[in-house]
């Protein structure tokens, strides 16, 4: 068994294999980043649920609704 692991370690790696490698890696990246940008927007979306669900709650009031007029840097991003 312990042979089996050290011949497993000592494999050859042809150009195309490290190629294959390097485009699974990549792809890879670009898939946790999609995910995490996901992740973001489904905030946003809750967050803008959230908003729309107090707005609704005082359109019976004749409160004024408060809104920024303008945002911080980062808010802008």
């Amino acid at each position: 068994m312990a042979t089996t692991i050290k011949e497993d370690a000592d494999a050859q790696v042809t150009f195309e294999d490290q190629q294959k490698i390097n485009k699974f890696a990549r792809t890879n990246v670009k898939l946790q980043d999609i995910k995490e940008e996901l992740k973001a927007k489904q905030k946003e979306l809750e967050n803008l649920e959230f908003a729309e669900e107090e707005l609704m709650m005082q359109e019976g009031d004749d409160a004024p609704i408060p809104y920024p007029l303008s945002f911080s840097l980062s808010e802008a991003k």
